[in-house]
């Protein structure tokens, strides 16, 4: 028997069996040779074979607490987790020191979401093994998984500390990432592929990493050698995707959009709970909006089940009295953002006598935006190093009655913390252009050109249509700094604009703008400088391709928010992109006095620009179709007189457009919490008030 497991630790297993099957058959009343037989079966993949061995075993040996919990691996390996619950509960029942059984119990328990007996067999497990380094590495990915990044970092570490391996240096740079410590991040991961070349997973951080510092070709690199290996990886493919939009890169787009297209339909179609695509960045890539739905639902539904392993349903706080109602407000974005410019100057709106407003900050950042937040608020509080289980319990422990995400699946939300249900209403409003596709956000706010009622199917959320969607402040606008000339643009010719993301930016969009370029002689784009991303010179190249010279494009340095804003009083006409609208970039030109042109689409992040063009009092401005939208262009620009009128017309509405109003666009906000509030209490079970019509 000696002889077949030394080869069974050589990897010569057919010989390993062979030498246990003939020790079985010179010792069949001894339990040795039927565990080491079924192990070397159970191996190769025989498992019905390792099973009659493990049951015979335990014929002689009922109370034998390993081959109870060998067992147990042997009915996961089947699926059967029911079985293998019992098992390794028998098997630590038998020996409560089997530290293998605490450990198989605790992976199983991950496995199935239940996260408090997870956590707990971990820590027994630990406490009668604490050298064992992949015991802290699996409790640490444990923790990590529902946000408890603290913990998470010090079981990597200590994993480390006692066998330093690849796995254990991706997941502490993961974790490090998670926790904006890119610096040190970035070494963990090289440490993992220096001791294992291969490994994809670091590779797939690494590109992570570069894409969100804007190292675009790095991440590529880093995104390519993933995929190369993993090519059924969906993520991975919509993020590879991304950087090439924002590289401007649309050699072979036909091709490619239907590649990601046809993988998005397998994801959808097959079970499991591998990771789908950032769903923010999905939306650049026209897809049906009953797919969005569909890719929500998925996140969502991965999300109930975590919130669930985490902690029972909150109570109810009580319904507001003489007190206000509590309005909470749930983002990593106060502060100067896209989201946070358009929501600073909401807060000091809210009527004090009637709401109280709290707002949880999922970011440590402060800076002018975030402390205009803070000054509108009755309560601010940083709750960006708790884990979402925490920040659920501050929530309910303040008593909120509607909590309000204006992140969605956006960069550094926490949606886990809706999912936990921590307030009895919850809504989504501003930051996330489409649906959560989740029964613990019940609400969407939009108006009617966001949302008409055609859409709704699209939505899980229910709408709550207000006269306009958002409303903003009007931004300070600074005055441009020199002339047309000072950036580059001609002092007399026609100027159209595109300010936005170059992502948001694709091949059908960009010619059109070129069909408007060459029937409006000697009129110029102005775009986004993409810096060393290698856009410009993509963009340009295309424009070359298109019959344009390249000359005709001119791109602008990325400034500070006052002086980016005084750009578009240098231009003539924003040109909106047609997949994925201008938000709030379209509010900054329309506040700085430019009118914005707009095509709607079929989903939520495609009729943002529609939205703002009917709340600003430019309705004329949406088109009906993209050929509508090229000739509405090129007469503009042929037609200063026109283009006068309407920059005037925008100069005289903004004291007064429904989009600059932010008093009267929140007393409507309020109006409509008070409604939702009521209509909770009217269908919670036991309420006895009445609702007046």
């Amino acid at each position: 028997m000696a002889a077949g497991s030394q080869a069974r630790r050589g990897g010569d297993i057919t010989t390993a069996i062979g030498h246990f099957r003939a020790a079985l058959e010179l010792q069949p009343d001894r339990l040795a040779p039927y565990n080491n037989l079924a192990n070397a079966l159970q191996e190769t993949g025989d498992l019905e074979g390792a099973l009659a061995l493990y049951r015979k075993a335990l014929e002689l040996a009922p109370d034998h607490a390993v081959l109870h919990c060998n067992l147990g691996g042997l009915w996961q390996l089947k699926g059967d987790s029911t079985r293998a619950l019992a098992a390794y509960r028998h098997a630590i029942a038998l020996q409560p020191d089997l530290y293998l059984g605490h450990y198989n119990l605790a992976k199983i328990l991950t496995a199935e979401d239940r996260f408090g007996s997870a956590e707990a067999a971990y820590r027994e497990a630990l406490r009668l093994k604490p050298d064992q380094a992949g015991i802290h590495l699996d409790c640490g990915q444990l923790y990590h998984r529902y946000g408890f990044v603290p913990k998470a970092i010090e079981r990597y570490r200590a994993a480390l500390r006692l066998a330093p391996s690849a796995r254990a240096y991706n997941a502490l740079g993961a974790a490090l990432q998670d926790w904006g410590n890119v610096r040190l991040a970035r070494a963990s991961y090289r440490r993992a592929l220096k001791l294992e070349p291969g490994f994809e997973l670091p590779k797939y951080n690494l590109a992570q990493l570069h894409d969100n510092q804007g190292e675009l070709q790095a991440a590529r690199i880093y995104y390519e050698q993933a995929l190369a290996s993993t090519p059924e990886n969906i993520k991975l493919r919509y993020h590879l995707e991304m950087v090439r939009r924002k590289q401007a890169d649309w050699s072979d787009a036909e091709t490619r959009l239907e590649t990601l297209s046809v993988a998005t339909e397998r994801y959808l179609e097959r079970d499991g709970d591998d990771e789908g695509p950032p769903l923010l960045g999905a939306l650049a890539f026209a897809l049906p909006p009953s797919r969005y739905r569909a890719l929500a639902e998925r996140i969502s539904a991965q999300l109930s089940r975590q919130a669930r392993a985490l902690a029972d349903p909150f109570e109810a706080p009580p319904e507001p009295g003489p007190d206000p109602l509590r309005i909470g407000y749930l983002s990593p974005d106060f502060r100067c953002h896209a989201v946070g410019t358009l929501i600073a100057g909401l807060f000091e709106h809210h009527r004090r006598s009637d709401v109280e407003i709290h707002a949880y900050s999922l970011t440590p950042v402060r800076d002018e935006w975030t402390e205009r937040v803070r000054a509108g608020c009755d309560h601010f509080s940083d709750v960006s190093l708790k884990s979402p289980l925490e920040i659920a319990r501050r929530i309910h422990g303040d008593g909120i009655h509607i909590l309000v995400d204006l992140a969605g699946y956006t960069t550094h939300s926490r949606p886990l913390v809706l999912a936990l249900r921590p307030a009895p209403v919850q809504i989504q409003f501003l930051g996330y252009p489409g649906t959560l596709g989740a029964d613990y956000v019940t609400h969407i706010i939009a108006d009617r050109h966001l949302i008409p009622p055609e859409h709704e199917p699209f939505y899980r959320e229910r709408i709550v249509r207000l006269p306009n969607a958002w409303a903003s402040a009007p931004p300070s606008v600074a005055e441009p700094a020199g002339d047309r000339a000072a950036c580059g643009l001609p002092e007399s010719a026609m100027v159209y604009c595109c300010l936005n993301g170059i992502y948001k930016i694709e091949s059908g969009v960009f010619a059109l703008w070129m069909r408007i370029l060459e029937r409006v002689p000697e009129s110029v784009l102005w775009l986004l400088d993409g810096g060393e991303s290698g856009s410009n010179a993509r963009l340009r190249e295309a424009a070359r391709t298109a019959g344009i010279d390249p000359d005709r494009l001119i791109f602008a340095p990325k400034r500070a928010h006052a002086e980016y804003l005084a750009h578009y009083r240098l231009a003539d006409l924003f040109l909106d992109t047609l997949v994925y609208n201008a938000g709030a970039t379209a509010v900054g030109a329309l506040a700085a006095g430019l009118p914005v042109l707009t095509c709607p689409g079929g989903h939520y992040a495609a009729r943002m620009g529609a939205s703002l063009s009917h709340a600003v009092g430019l309705p004329e401005l949406v088109c009906a179709s993209p050929e509508d939208y090229v000739e509405q262009a090129v007469a503009l620009g042929r037609d200063p007189t026109r283009r006068a009128e309407l920059k005037r017309r925008l100069a005289a509405q903004l004291d007064s457009a429904p989009l600059f109003d932010p008093g009267a666009f929140v007393a409507e906000l309020e109006a409509a919490y008070r409604r939702l509030w009521e209509e909770y209490l009217f269908t919670t079970a036991g309420h006895s008030g009445a609702v007046d019509a």
